[in-house]
């Protein structure tokens, strides 16, 4: 995968209405396997909001069950460093108690478990640890620009 330019993106965002690809990849694997996929999306020059996630996976020759090879259920909030919430539950444009707090509370949550908030994982090690406490704590009063 690479980085795209801003006029690319553009160009894929109005071709597909509204949408654009991020990345693709081709995987082979052997009959009854599975694996995961991970992807990483650089949100930098995106505007300020909520973006929801969307991924289809192609049906192999011979596939009749198909209910599982699309996934929309994923969601990315782009916003400053540490602003993760605010009074109505979403990022307010500013670090305060309530960011601290929110990730303080699912603190030990691994990538996948109940109650795992990817926007709570600052340093983006599938886990929330100290080091997510401490970026949150260290952007504390700032205010988005």
């Amino acid at each position: 995968m690479r980085a795209r330019a801003a006029d690319e993106v553009w160009a894929e965002y109005t071709r597909t209405g509204g949408g654009f690809a991020i990345g693709t990849q081709t995987v082979t694997l052997e009959s009854e396997a599975s694996t995961t996929l991970t992807f990483t999306w650089n949100t930098t020059g995106f505007a300020k909001g909520n973006y929801t996630i969307w991924a289809y996976a192609l049906p192999v020759p011979g596939e009749t069950d198909t209910t599982d090879n699309t996934f929309v259920d994923g969601w990315v909030i782009v916003s400053m460093v540490g602003d993760i919430t605010g009074p109505d539950g979403w990022p307010d444009g500013k670090v305060d108690i309530r960011d601290v707090a929110k990730v303080s509370r699912i603190y030990g949550a691994l990538s996948g478990m109940p109650g795992w908030n990817p926007n709570c994982d600052i340093n983006n090690d599938q886990k929330v640890d100290i080091k997510d406490v401490a970026a949150v704590s260290r952007q504390y009063g700032k205010i988005d620009p």
